[in-house]
């Protein structure tokens, strides 16, 4: 079992700098320590992973992501601008002045066939928490995650999961969890599961 645990707001209050929040836009893409097809490639990120724009020059962005253990989980570097946009998920303007979500962790837990050492699913929990929710009654959110199985083989395969769920809001500064299962298909004999990064927001509130 690997267990990963990240604390970090993942939106800004009203007194906070204006920050870009930006999402990838297709799987299996590179960044890179420069600006540049030479640059060397740190690490590929897939669909819906969420960045931040630090710069841009000559169709290169300069990204701030979660999600890899170097550099306490937070990694910067360059990635094509044409696998990036705006991130665009409808939430309103009182809601993002007034509401923060906090991340309170992660943990990944897998379990092997009976009688090998091959993977047959996985349970992913998240766990998070209001830090101002006064006056809501019921909130939408989800939570997405960045998977990487390895094969027996030796192969590494990138495995995004997503799901949205709905909860009841019965104090301010509560506590939420949710798990995401993910079965494994038996034909790629996975050996090992990490997490590599997941963040959790708040699609709609009531």
């Amino acid at each position: 079992m690997n267990k990963f645990m990240f604390a970090f707001l993942l939106m800004v209050s009203c007194q906070a700098p204006a920050v870009d929040y930006y999402v990838v836009t297709n799987d299996f893409v590179r960044v890179r320590a420069a600006p540049s097809l030479d640059g060397r490639s740190l690490v590929m990120l897939n669909k819906g992973h969420l960045v931040i724009k630090l710069d841009e020059k000559d169709g290169w962005t300069k990204i701030y992501f979660l999600g890899r253990e170097e550099a306490n989980g937070r990694t910067e570097g360059w990635m094509s601008s044409q696998f990036l946009a705006p991130e665009t998920v409808a939430v309103n303007e009182a809601l993002k002045k007034e509401l923060v979500l906090a991340d309170k962790g992660a943990e990944l837990g897998c379990e092997k066939v009976i009688g090998n050492d091959f993977i047959q699913g996985c349970d992913l929990y998240l766990e998070y928490a209001l830090v101002k929710g006064a006056g809501l009654k019921k909130i939408k959110v989800n939570c997405s995650a960045e998977l990487v199985a390895k094969t027996f083989k030796g192969d590494l395969i990138p495995v995004p999961v997503s799901q949205t769920l709905e909860h009841v809001v019965t104090a301010p500064d509560e506590r939420f969890s949710m798990n995401i299962l993910m079965k494994a298909d038996l034909s790629y004999q996975l050996t090992e599961v990490n997490l590599e990064g997941h963040r959790c927001r708040i699609v709609e509130s009531l």
